[in-house]
């Protein structure tokens, strides 16, 4: 007989199972990241997951999240040849390669077949956007996904103001080489510039210990 926990419930949506997290920034890890083609009709491309590690920012930039953090969002990045004359095609290796850089698999002036699994455990910062879509009956759903050029290095100005978990490998090799590190405070997330030298890599290398 199996053993059901409901201590902590206060109500049956307190039961949501795998939710993804809500729209906004966040840090993350690359749970998996595996070459294969789409479910529908088999088109290549990447398949990856991404768990929060901690609370972000609300699309508004300014307001913090609740409740995000050991969420997970999966992803399916489209892949063509690079030499694909159609434009509209060749955005999809655009992408995929913005979210290599972000984790550290292929370097600026690079050309290169990443190997996918060396992603996983990596950090970034990800965006997640709001979903409009039509489930198998036809019925109007919503829900979220991952935007379309959603990938930032945890370094990136950008993403500066986006709560980060100093602990992990990826934030403390990024301090190392001398990039911002953040420490949440009362009134939000206060950002600390380290002395070090500011040549900081564009991606972090380290691997996230608790996936």
């Amino acid at each position: 007989m199996v053993m059901l926990n409901a201590q902590n419930a206060h109500s049956e949506d307190d039961f949501s199972g795998n939710a993804r997290p809500v729209p906004g920034r966040y840090h993350a890890a690359v749970n998996h990241a595996e070459e294969k083609g789409s479910k529908k009709k088999g088109t290549p491309g990447l398949e990856c997951e991404f768990q929060v590690i901690c609370d972000g920012l609300s699309p508004d930039g300014e307001t913090p999240t609740s409740g995000q953090s050991g969420r997970t969002i999966p992803v399916f990045l489209l892949s063509t040849a690079h030499d694909d004359p159609d434009p509209k095609q060749r955005v999809h290796n655009v992408r995929m390669t913005r979210f290599a850089y972000c984790v550290g698999l292929i370097g600026a002036g690079q050309m290169k077949e990443p190997d996918w699994q060396d992603a996983v455990g990596r950090e970034l910062v990800i965006e997640v956007e709001s979903q409009e879509y039509e489930d198998k009956d036809g019925n109007a759903k919503s829900g979220s996904q991952i935007s379309f050029m959603g990938f930032w290095s945890l370094g990136n100005k950008e993403v500066a103001n986006v709560p980060k978990d100093t602990t992990t490998p990826g934030m403390q090799q990024l301090a190392k080489a001398g990039g911002p590190l953040q420490r949440p405070t009362s009134g939000g997330v206060e950002q600390k510039a380290l002395t070090t030298p500011t040549s900081a890599p564009a991606a972090t290398r380290g691997k996230f210990s608790d996936l």
